[in-house]
């Protein structure tokens, strides 16, 4: 698989996904997960309390939408990855889950897109130019707002 630039914006991506889905004309293989991520407060200077920061986590939500051609699901794939940072996770606070929860296409988009939260990014990768032609096609009719 090679990668492929994707132009189109991640929110306009998803709208044209519910509205496909709403009209059951459906091709596509579409899976959402929600996921939580324990990093490393980047910030030396941060303290909460009695806590050093190296002992401090930051929780990020990451949301992951991939997209595949229902006939041939290794052809190509797109995908739209939102990671929003929650905030500081002190060392006596239940751990975040790390496994990763499956979600609608609906529940992705409210989560995400309709409360605007997080960074998120559109990205596609294909399998030689036959998958170039039909991720191509595809994404004109994102575009266009084609169903």
């Amino acid at each position: 698989m090679e990668p492929y630039p994707v132009d189109v914006e991640a929110k306009q991506i998803l709208r044209w996904l519910m509205r496909e889905e709403r009209r059951k004309a459906f091709d596509l293989i579409v899976r959402a997960t929600r996921s939580y991520q324990a990093n490393e407060l980047a910030r030396e200077d941060l303290r909460l309390g009695d806590f050093e920061p190296e002992e401090l986590s930051e929780i990020s939500e990451v949301g992951l939408l991939e997209v595949l051609p229902r006939r041939e699901p290794r052809r190509w794939i797109l995908r739209i990855r939102v990671e929003d940072d929650i905030g500081p996770h002190l060392p006596e606070d239940e751990p975040a889950a790390l496994d990763e929860e499956e979600i609608d296409l609906a529940t992705f988009y409210d989560e995400f897109f309709a409360a605007d939260r997080g960074l998120a990014e559109a990205s596609a990768e294909v399998d030689g130019p036959h998958a170039k032609a039909a991720l191509s096609r595809v994404l004109g009719a994102i575009l266009t707002d084609r169903h």
